[in-house]
């Protein structure tokens, strides 16, 4: 019997963070700088995340977490 680990994977979204904010500390262009354009666009890319990974022809994640941490890396640039 497999116990599951519902953290298994949060230290890659801490990771994630870690490396956005060191992102714009040095002022890595992103498209969607604001808050406002980046929370926009992490609203939109979490709300059609099948169709981005169809498109991209990768599987969705199946750890939540996983999932979590592509949305806010993809945040960045998507439109």
């Amino acid at each position: 019997m497999t116990v599951y680990d519902p953290l298994e994977g949060r230290d890659e979204v801490l990771d994630v963070l870690d490396a956005l904010q060191a992102e714009l500390a040095v002022g890595v262009d992103w498209e969607n700088r604001t808050l406002e354009r980046y929370l926009d666009a992490l609203n939109a890319l979490l709300g059609s995340i099948e169709n981005t990974y169809t498109n991209t022809g990768r599987p969705v994640p199946t750890s939540p977490w996983m999932l979590i941490a592509e949305a806010l890396r993809g945040a960045r640039f998507y439109e």
